[in-house]
């Protein structure tokens, strides 16, 4: 990608010298318009530099180009460099530079308005394609839907009108999400691209502890304008609409990342000081104390046989450890809610052990409390839930509040006392009910009034009925904001009774949000259900009852699962989880619980297929097996860095 990098780059500053060479008698300097890269036919018209034939070619009487270089063929070179056709392909070779979307997205836009200042490049059909498929991947809604219209003015026909495709959308056969491209869509695909693109802010970095009212029009957390402008343009150029596409559309909903209702902090990582001699005391220690009162503590700490040693450093005294968000001396190594990671935990260059400003440190985890009972649908059910005029949390009919510590989630707990009788008497419904206002979530109500219209023929169209892979999106859109029993709605009722089943993707996406408010009871129902149904458990599926599990502090529980599951289903999460269930028990001081982990992954090493295996499985399990990640030696360095031993007496 570097080649096509700087050949991108090479041809900008190609620009940026014919534009600052440019003959200034000659006035082509004109800010882009807003239905595309400037259209320069008309214009040299205007300036007399240009004739159209009936060819529609146009002719150059006098040369702009002149003091750029006195060379004939330079002046050719630099009319090349202008053209439509070579404009087409650096803009198509950009889309490959795998660029940042925000980096992407600005230099597009600079390429666009100096070749529009230029004043030289006509627009043509494949030109303001390539322009809109850019755009679409840079977020640049408004451009793109801008050029869509410029598209459908001049009369351009839909691209890929007579060669459907068929993409992935996941790139995961078994989510069975697939989304087809029928004829003329590709596109109105790039469009909705683009809208999916220019969310990526609240993908990554969304602060959940702000209401979606406070969220600017520019993050697009309710994108139905624009969806409703390429519904509009795809019914005028003739492009009907198809379920898939409304699959699409209906994905943008749930492009947005999740909010605060959708998720909880369950722990973090704490870094606690060992001593030079290896001594490492468990548990914070009172850093308000001076020097004295502090090695006073100690010192009765170990007379009271707290203390324990742990792997001794290298000969000099000092590791190497490195973690990913510790070396700057913050010491909550990470606030992460349910620990879903592209990597391990911990995952870094792991050395002897972990290291902060050249002080041997022992990892350490402190469970949070649980989430509030409001959150975990197997804890409210069908219950009558009030809440105040102030908008405070939610609590049981007859009552203003519940213990956050409480495990007893029963309307007659002892921690409920009652409500002030001079406060105005309070909404009692349902949690599903509560979750179907549209207070709950403005987005959320805009998708399910974006599926019913599309479901009644929208802006032209005719009725359509949403398939498995448009109920996904929904179902994602509910877990993404937290409202899970109206996901399981779908999930239960509404699916099955519009004669469509729910697929492994159906299940697999309220697995992953229910992991993310501990709910094991829902999750373990649900497994049940899944298997009942045949329907087909896959390596997501581990994954998010490992993460509930984990979250809840059920380490042993986790890693059972992971074992039953390969045993029963013939099936094996992803390798992080594997390293995520023994980076918990080792932060936990569970070493023995890490063992019997890795004691399963040395199975795995052994394991020899059968002819009952599929061949799928068996690549699987190769994979893992020949993971770097879950070598001898990775496992072993591993340990040390959380101050633990892993002998070679420990393998098989």
């Amino acid at each position: 990608y570097q080649f096509v990098r700087s050949a991108v780059d090479g041809y900008e500053k190609h620009l940026q010298y014919v534009f600052e060479n440019l003959d200034n008698d000659v006035d082509c300097e004109k800010d882009i318009s807003t239905d595309g890269v400037i259209d320069v036919a008309s214009f040299a018209s205007e300036q007399g530099t240009i004739t159209t034939t009936e060819n529609t070619e146009a002719k150059f009487i006098i040369d702009p180009f002149a003091n750029i270089h006195p060379s004939p063929e330079k002046c050719i070179a630099t009319h090349k460099l202008l053209s439509p056709q070579t404009l087409s392909r650096a803009v198509r070779a950009l889309t490959r530079c795998k660029l940042d979307t925000p980096i992407m997205s600005q230099r597009i836009r600079d390429i666009e308005r100096l070749v529009g200042k230029i004043g030289w490049t006509p627009i043509t059909d494949d030109l303001s394609y390539r322009l809109l498929e850019a755009n679409g991947k840079a977020g640049n809604v408004r451009r793109t839907l801008a050029l869509l219209e410029l598209r459908r003015k001049r009369g351009y026909p839909p691209r890929e009108q007579l060669s459907p495709l068929t993409l992935s959308y996941s790139g995961d056969e078994s989510n069975n999400s697939d989304f087809t491209v029928g004829p003329g869509e590709k596109e109105f695909i790039h469009a909705i691209n683009s809208i999916q693109s220019a969310q990526l802010p609240l993908r990554r970095s969304r602060n959940i502890y702000l209401h979606e009212s406070s969220l600017s029009e520019s993050s697009l957390d309710n994108p139905t304008r624009y969806l409703d402008a390429i519904l509009v343009n795809m019914s005028q150029r003739g492009v009907p609409l198809t379920s898939s596409m409304a699959a699409r559309m209906l994905n943008c909903y749930a492009s947005t990342g999740r909010t605060g209702k959708a998720l909880h902090y369950f722990y973090k990582v704490v870094r606690d000081p060992v001593e030079k001699d290896g001594t490492y005391i468990p548990g914070p220690q009172p850093t308000h104390l001076g020097k004295e009162d502090l090695q006073e503590w100690k010192i009765a700490r170990k007379k009271e046989g707290v203390a324990r040693m742990l792997t001794p450093a290298d000969e000099d005294g000092e590791t190497v450890g490195q973690v990913t968000a510790a070396d700057d001396g913050v010491s909550n190594v990470s606030d992460d809610v349910v620990g879903e990671v592209n990597s391990s935990e911990f995952e870094g260059s792991y050395g002897d052990m972990s290291k902060r400003a050249n002080q041997r440190t022992k990892v350490r985890m402190i469970m949070h409390p649980p989430p509030p009972f409001h959150k975990i649908p197997s804890a409210v059910k069908n219950a009558p839930l009030i809440q105040n005029r102030d908008q405070r949390p939610f609590s049981f009919e007859g009552s203003s509040g519940i213990s956050p510590s409480s495990t007893n989630f029963s309307p007659t707990s002892s921690s409920i006392h009652q409500m002030n009788p001079y406060d105005r008497k309070p909404k009692s419904m349902t949690k599903l009910e509560w979750e179907l206002e549209r207070e709950w979530s403005l987005s959320l109500t805009a998708a399910f009034a974006f599926a019913d219209s599309l479901t009644h023929g929208a802006c032209g169209h005719s009725p359509i009925e949403l398939d498995v892979v448009g109920w996904n999106s929904l179902i994602k859109a509910c877990c993404y904001r937290g409202a899970f029993h109206r996901a399981l709605k779908i999930l239960n009722d509404t699916m099955p009774a519009k004669g469509i089943q729910p697929d492994s993707f159906s299940y697999n996406t309220v697995l992953a949000g229910l992991a993310r408010v501990g709910d094991t009871e829902n999750l373990r129902n649900i497994l049940i259900s899944m298997t009942n149904k045949n329907v087909p458990i896959d390596k997501y599926t581990v994954q998010a009852m490992v993460d509930g599990l984990l979250n809840m502090g059920d380490v042993s529980g986790a890693s059972s699962m992971v074992q039953d599951i390969f045993n029963q289903h013939d099936t094996l999460p992803p390798y992080t989880t594997h390293l995520k269930i023994i980076e918990f028990a080792l932060s936990n001081g569970l070493i023995f619980e890490a063992k019997r982990h890795v004691y399963f992954i040395q199975q795995l090493w052994k394991w020899q297929p059968s002819q009952h295996h599929s061949d799928e499985f068996c690549q699987l399990v190769s994979a893992t097996k020949k993971n770097p990640k879950l070598s001898k030696d990775a496992l072993q360095k591993l340990f040390r860095y959380f101050g633990e031993d892993l002998l070679d007496e420990d393998f098989f």
